[in-house]
C-alpha cells in the first residue's frame, strides 16, 4: 500500500495534500519554467536539506526565478517535516515559476514515497543502457526532463535499471543520478561538474573518497572507454553497482573493490549524519 500523507506546503502555509494543486492553463505546462529538488527523510530526519535548498535556490537563479531568501525556504522545510510523522519518504521542493514577470514564483514542498531497489541490485549489481542526448542546462535542475524521460523508458523496455546520457562520444550522467567508473588504470572517474548536474550524493562521495586510496578525478569519459568497474549515485538508490551496460559486463560482471569501498563509506557517512541528526 502507498504512503498517503496528510500535509503540503505552498508558499510558506502547511494544507492538506489534497489541496496542493495548480491550474491546468497555468503556462509551466508548457514551458517547464520551474525547478526542482528530492530530499530523503528517514524517520523524520532530512538528509542535507541545507545543501538542497541552496541547489534550488543555484538553479532557480539560472532561470531568472526570483524565490524567498535561504533562511525562509529552510523554515518551511523545517516545518512541513515537523508537521509530518517522523516516517521515511522523499520531499520534493518544487519552484514554478510566475505566469507574468511582476507575479511571484510558487514555491511547493510535497512528500511522497521514496524509491526502494532489490537488495540483489546492492550485492550482484544492476544494468544500465547508454542514450543519446544530453539535458537542456545541464547545471540546473529545471522541469525540462523530457530526454531524461524518453531515456528512462528505453531502459525499462530493455530491463535495465538507468540510462546514461551519451552526447559528443562521451558518458555524461544518468537520467537520474551521477555516474563513476573505474578504468584499466584503477582510476576513479566521474564527468567534470561544469557537464553535468552534480547530486547531493555525489559531492558527498567525493569528499568521503578523498582520503581513500582511490580518489574521485573528474574528467570526461568516453563512451568507448575499456572500464573494469562502474555505479551510480543519487539521493533514493545512493551508491549502486552497475555490472552490465548495453548488455555486455563491465569488467568481469561482478560488483569491484572500488565500488565497494565507496558503498561502505558513503553508507557509514550516511548512518552517521543521520544518527546525530537525532542526538
Amino acid at each position: 500500500m502507498s504512503q498517503k500523507f496528510p500535509f503540503a506546503l505552498v508558499d510558506g502555509a502547511i494544507i492538506p495534500f489534497d489541496a496542493a494543486q495548480i491550474s491546468l492553463a497555468h503556462p509551466v505546462f508548457l514551458t517547464s519554467f520551474g525547478v526542482y529538488e528530492s530530499i530523503q527523510v528517514e524517520n523524520g530526519q532530512p538528509f542535507y536539506l541545507d545543501s538542497h535548498v541552496r541547489r534550488l535556490l543555484s538553479s532557480a537563479a539560472q532561470l531568472a526565478i526570483d524565490l524567498p531568501p535561504f533562511a525562509v525556504l529552510r523554515q518551511w522545510g523545517d516545518a512541513l517535516i515537523r508537521a509530518l510523522p517522523a516516517e521515511s519518504y522523499a520531499l520534493h521542493m518544487l519552484a514554478i515559476g510566475a505566469k507574468n514577470g511582476d507575479e511571484t514564483p510558487t514555491v511547493a514542498f510535497l512528500p511522497k514515497p521514496i524509491a526502494r531497489y532489490p537488495s540483489e541490485y546492492y550485492t550482484m549489481g544492476a544494468a544500465a543502457i547508454t542514450y543519446p542526448g544530453e539535458r537542456l542546462l545541464p547545471q540546473c535542475k529545471s522541469f525540462n526532463t523530457l530526454i531524461n524521460y524518453l531515456a528512462r523508458v528505453e531502459a525499462r523496455r530493455n530491463g535495465a535499471l538507468e540510462a546514461l546520457l551519451v552526447s559528443g562520444g562521451q558518458i555524461l550522467e544518468g537520467a537520474r543520478s551521477n555516474v563513476f567508473v573505474v578504468d584499466h588504470q584503477g582510476r576513479l572517474i566521474t564527468p567534470p561538474a561544469a557537464k553535468t548536474l552534480s547530486g547531493i550524493t555525489k559531492e558527498v562521495l567525493m569528499r568521503e573518497m578523498a582520503a581513500s586510496p582511490t580518489p574521485v578525478i573528474e574528467a570526461d569519459i568516453p563512451a568507448d572507454t575499456p572500464l573494469t568497474e562502474m555505479f551510480i549515485t543519487s539521493t533514493s538508490m545512493h551508491v549502486m553497482p552497475i555490472t552490465h551496460l548495453n548488455g555486455q559486463p563491465v569488467g568481469d560482471g561482478r560488483v569491484g573493490a572500488v565500488t565497494r569501498m565507496a558503498m561502505e563509506r558513503f553508507e557509514s557517512f550516511f548512518r552517521n549524519t543521520m544518527r546525530k541528526a537525532l542526538e
